[in-house]
């Protein structure tokens, strides 16, 4: 009887702490502060120089986003073509979306100092006889995004 009250108990706190996603989450200007991945439950942080920390997502009210993509050296930055989307909150993710095709769907985490995070959302994990393919295709990556 103990540990089914113990039980509860988690699962009734868990449902009270559980962050609903809502739209106001993650509406704006949001830029790249921080990337990389998770491996075997640590966080490992990729290192960016400063054209890379210039990536950004623009979330509007109106359903569209822009994603802008970064890449190159210090000095020597270029620039993606912008890539214009809808989107949408699908329990606690953010798809971006062109009519049936998701290019991106994140699970966001909404953190306490205001700044957002975008985790590979996988439903299922891919099993392969490539172990290198099923490791990259099973990595769990982050952004952490602070909103200006």
């Amino acid at each position: 009887m103990k540990k089914l009250i113990f039980i509860l108990t988690l699962f009734l706190t868990n449902i009270a702490f559980s962050q609903e996603l809502k739209k106001e989450n993650v509406l704006g200007f949001w830029k790249l502060k921080e990337a990389g991945f998770y491996e075997a439950g640590k966080k490992i942080s990729k290192d960016f120089d400063n054209c890379r920390l210039m990536r950004n997502y623009t979330i509007w009210d109106n359903g569209y986003a822009i994603y802008n993509y970064v890449e190159g050296r210090n000095g020597n930055c270029f620039p993606s073509e912008p890539r214009l989307t809808l989107w949408r909150i699908v329990e606690n993710r953010i798809q971006f979306y062109i009519d049936d095709y998701v290019f991106e769907d994140k699970v966001v985490k909404v953190n306490e100092d205001n700044s957002i995070t975008f985790e590979t959302f996988t439903e299922k994990k891919i099993m392969d006889s490539d172990k290198n393919y099923e490791k990259i295709a099973n990595t769990i990556s982050y952004d952490i995004l602070e909103k200006l």
